[in-house]
């Protein structure tokens, strides 16, 4: 027998073990429920982590700030520009 089918066969009995006893089964089941949500949490604050960190910077914010006077600069002037088309054609 290898060393791999070894150790299933221990784990195996180590687990009937653990179930025998309905208390000792539940106080199992609630030790694995219990995991099972804090790596939940664990895994909801890294995604939300994670989203923190695509946020714009504060330097980012004032570019784009900057960016969009810029256009809204440049669309003024081309209105201005088709009304004077617009008045000489009419």
């Amino acid at each position: 027998m290898g060393i791999k089918e070894k150790g299933m066969q221990l784990g195996m009995k180590a687990m009937g073990k653990l179930m025998e006893s309905p208390e000792r089964a539940e106080r199992v089941m609630k030790a694995v429920a219990s995991v099972q949500k804090g790596r939940e949490v664990m895994d909801d604050a890294a995604a939300r982590l994670l989203n923190l960190s695509q946020l714009p910077s504060k330097a980012d914010m004032k570019e784009l700030g900057r960016q969009a006077g810029r256009l809204r600069r440049e669309a003024k002037k081309i209105l201005a520009e088709l009304d004077e088309l617009e008045a000489k054609l009419s």
